[in-house]
């Protein structure tokens, strides 16, 4: 996992610039840019996490239910309780119910 990782790194270096270069705000519109960046995005981090990276995909769909739903004042204060609370529980869970001390990436590093 760690070689998927340094290999999503420098993947991803070298489409920043092709990214920049053909990509650029001149040249295509944002929606172009914003689909492009969301499924390499997607692929980069199922290519790097494999299943765990649907506790990333939940994670995220719950704090944008939260800036969907919650006030502006409250946003910074439940966004940060949830998550950190399903990365504690993603923790706990990976000590207790899986095997602990496994040489793997972890997903909420």
């Amino acid at each position: 996992m760690r070689v998927n990782f340094v290999a999503c790194q420098l993947f991803a270096l070298f489409a920043a610039f092709w990214f920049r270069l053909y990509l650029s705000p001149g040249k295509t519109s944002p929606d172009v840019r914003h689909a492009f960046a969301t499924i390499f995005g997607i692929y980069f981090v199922i290519f790097c996490f494999g299943w765990y990276s649907v506790h990333l995909f939940v994670l995220v769909l719950m704090c944008y239910g939260i800036m969907v739903t919650a006030s502006i004042s409250n946003i910074h204060r439940y966004s940060f309780f949830v998550a950190m609370g399903y990365l504690t529980i993603c923790h706990i869970s990976r000590i207790y119910i899986f095997h602990y001390g496994i040489l793997t990436t972890d997903f909420s590093g």
